[in-house]
């Protein structure tokens, strides 16, 4: 995956988890408690720029990140701009139905804010996945005292990912290798192959990791090794103040 290579290979690999990790969730809480679209916008871009300027994530890889999770916002948010009880913004007219789609100004309104929060909050994850390894998020959250049954299946559903990825790669290619994707018709059938296959081989890839585990001490705990950083006093203040400035912003901007 992308975001794991640039994860370990960024310019601040080296930089604390927790100064990372708090410039993060104070950018996410900032744009969760904003009450106008306009600071959360600013709180993505300010995002964007620090992960592409400061940790050096390459901008083409990183817009096209980006591109899919603000795409699928878009699309989810257009929804609550649309009303079928009539609007200032009219659309369409439905006969059949009986039915008039149409926009309506608080639909739209409350569409941008949604659509504003949920962009800050995910390019603040973003750039917390681009900039730190799972294996150093996992153990943060360790140090913070998380319960070790979520910090477990954060890891496993992490590793399966890796493995869903690796077996639909394999099938794939043993499928073009017979020309299954020759027609329409044959591609169909092999990607209903294809979806198949992958949940029977990923739980069997399951059960295996599962055994190795046992057979190495596996004891309801997955333990990792991280490399010791040490706290940066420069950046804990940047962190804080940024942090502390963009939460405040997000009580005292009105809409």
């Amino acid at each position: 995956m992308r975001i794991d290579t640039y994860a370990y290979s960024n310019r601040w690999r080296q930089v604390h988890p927790g100064e990372k990790g708090l410039f993060a969730l104070f950018g996410l809480t900032a744009s969760l408690l904003s009450k106008s679209p306009l600071l959360p916008f600013g709180i993505a871009a300010v995002m964007a720029a620090t992960t592409i300027l400061g940790a050096g994530i390459p901008w083409r890889e990183y817009l096209r990140l980006a591109l899919f999770p603000t795409l699928f916002l878009l699309w989810s948010c257009l929804a609550l701009a649309v009303s079928f009880s009539g609007g200032e913004f009219y659309l369409v007219n439905i006969p059949a139905l009986k039915a008039t789609i149409s926009l309506s100004r608080q639909g739209i309104g409350q569409a941008e804010l949604a659509l504003a929060r949920s962009l800050g909050a995910t390019l603040s994850l973003l750039f917390l996945a681009l900039t730190t390894p799972m294996t150093e998020i996992t153990g943060l959250l360790r140090s913070l005292g998380t319960p070790k049954l979520l910090i477990e299946l954060m890891t496993i559903a992490y590793r399966q990912i890796f493995v869903f990825l690796e077996i639909a790669g394999q099938i794939r290619a043993a499928q073009e290798a017979r020309l299954g994707y020759a027609s329409v018709r044959i591609a169909m059938k092999s990607l209903a192959g294809l979806t198949g296959n992958i949940l029977l081989r990923s739980l069997s890839r399951a059960r295996q990791n599962h055994h190795g585990l046992l057979a190495r001490g596996y004891d309801s705990e997955l333990l990792f090794l991280s490399p010791r950083h040490t706290w940066s006093l420069r950046n804990l203040i940047a962190a804080v103040t940024i942090g502390t400035t963009l939460n405040v912003l997000a009580l005292v901007i009105r809409p």
